[in-house]
């Protein structure tokens, strides 16, 4: 079982771990760069997210 899996499991794992820390400065990364773009940037945001997110709803209102 890898770190990830673990730690997707709720177990102990190694916070330590080449793979996680390789996706915590990529997810570090993506928010940096969604914070430096425009806020008019819609879509340059919404592709960031879902990069960053996987994916997300829409809010009405």
């Amino acid at each position: 079982m890898t770190e990830r899996e673990k730690m997707f499991a709720g177990e102990l794992y190694d916070p330590g771990d080449a793979e996680l820390l390789a996706r915590w400065h990529l997810a570090k990364d993506l928010a940096s760069v969604y914070n430096s773009l425009p806020s008019a940037d819609v879509a340059g945001k919404e592709r960031l997210l879902r990069e960053l997110l996987g994916g997300f709803g829409r809010v009405s209102g």
